[in-house]
């Protein structure tokens, strides 16, 4: 702080936060700053094209020995990896279905075509013929953008993200705190998130969560990360896909800066500056590490970026969800448990046999009863408020011929919560 005689000082020194660094200074932390990236960054290379996940990678390649990632961080790229992998190969599964039930149909019709119009058997082959091969076309285009299956996962060389991340983080992930300072730690970030102090606060509702920090996951990432840069005295900048307020100092639809509360927070820590970036901004500044990256790349990475401004359903928020379906004894949540073990849709004549429905029976309004507990659990911060609805019927003129449900609602219930490890579990950490 800079005072005058007078003990007055400028507009900055006593509030360090609102200072919005210039391009060339935000240039200079990406070339000397500790570089620190969050598990939505490392996840979200499951999620970009091939060039886009190589551009990235080669720019933290790029950062060298100043990149760093916390064992908070590492704990929820493995928590999380397989629902990532999931989640897309659910979508291709319903992708591929209803693509599959468009062929039957086409088909059908041309046979029901030409049998009533007497066309030949070869024009209406022919045409069969050219139908088929459009949906082998779009069938081997949408597998070959598939991430490998999940049920294989980790097999050298054919597993590139895992690969590639093992060579960039060879040393620069951080050590495993011992379980008192791990616990004072949690104890911390469950107070913020009650107090809605950041970062984090937005997920207060993971306190009623099988996960052994519950709500104070962000604030596990931010204390490890300042507690690093602290030790090495160096700023910090701080890489995050995460783009809520509990984060970020943010106007409308402009980011700004850190919160000013974590920018105060960090140089009374450590007397250094905290920088904030998504992986977009990072790869727009590539250039400071002289790292060329592909316009193509910073539009992928905008791209996913907006597809994830929704919100997801979360393993928790699924489980509350059919926890009161089941209380009510309402048949869809089998209904739903039953579309995520067919990759995300579920016919009609599966939903009656489910719910031991008459045949004159009529599904007009059976997705009330989801909309409506789902509205409830939006209500408690259960459940994000931007979620796709958890049960969607699929149309045939005004007849629902199929319910489905969302990837990341198949993602979730494909998770097995009884499988966290033992130290997991009882409240200890990697």
């Amino acid at each position: 702080m800079v005072e005058q005689p007078d003990g007055s000082s400028g507009i900055y020194d006593a509030f360090p936060g609102y200072r919005r660094p210039a391009e060339d200074e935000l240039a200079e932390a990406l070339r000397t700053a500790l570089v620190v990236v969050d598990a939505n960054v490392l996840l979200n290379l499951y999620r970009y094209n091939g060039s886009t996940r190589d551009d990235l990678l080669g720019l933290l390649r790029g950062v060298g020995d100043r990149l760093w990632v916390p064992h908070q961080v590492m704990r929820e790229f493995w928590r999380n990896r397989l629902s990532v992998l999931a989640s897309r190969a659910a979508a291709t599964d319903q992708v591929l279905a209803a693509l599959g039930k468009q062929r039957r149909a086409a088909e059908d019709a041309l046979h029901q075509w030409a049998k009533t119009t007497a066309v030949a058997d070869a024009v209406r082959d022919e045409l069969g013929g050219r139908v088929a091969a459009l949906h082998h076309e779009l069938d081997a285009a949408i597998r070959s953008h598939t991430p490998p299956a999940p049920d294989s996962p980790g097999v050298p060389g054919h597993e590139p993200v895992l690969d590639r991340l093992e060579e960039l983080l060879r040393g620069k992930v951080g050590a495993k705190p011992d379980h008192g300072q791990w616990k004072a730690q949690v104890q911390e970030g469950k107070r913020r998130a009650g107090a809605k102090e950041p970062p984090g606060y937005l997920d207060a509702n993971k306190e009623d969560s099988t996960l052994p920090e519950g709500a104070a996951g962000d604030y596990l990432v931010w204390a490890q990360a300042v507690q690093e840069a602290a030790r090495r005295d160096a700023d910090l900048l701080f890489v995050t896909g995460d783009e809520k307020e509990d984060w970020w100092w943010r106007y409308r639809s402009e980011f700004l800066g850190p919160r000013v509360e974590l920018v105060e927070e960090f140089a009374a820590a450590s007397g250094r500056r905290l920088y904030l970036m998504r992986p977009v901004d990072l790869l727009r500044r590539a250039s400071a590490l002289e790292v060329e990256v592909s316009s193509d790349s910073v539009t992928d990475v905008a791209r996913v970026s907006e597809s994830q401004e929704s919100g997801t359903w979360t393993a928790d928020g699924v489980a509350a969800l059919l926890r009161h379906l089941d209380f009510e004894e309402r048949p869809q949540a089998e209904v739903i448990r039953e579309a995520a073990r067919r990759g995300g849709r579920i016919e009609r004549d599966a939903i009656y046999e489910i719910g031991g429905f008459d045949d004159d029976r009529v599904l007009r309004g059976f997705t009330k009863p989801v909309a409506r507990i789902t509205r409830m659990l939006q209500s408690r911060g259960v459940v994000a408020r931007d979620v796709e609805a958890a049960l969607t019927p699929v149309y045939s003129g005004v007849r629902a011929v199929a319910f489905r449900i969302p990837a990341d609602m198949v993602a979730a219930l494909a998770d097995d919560p009884a499988e966290e490890d033992e130290d997991d579990l009882d409240g200890g950490s990697d």
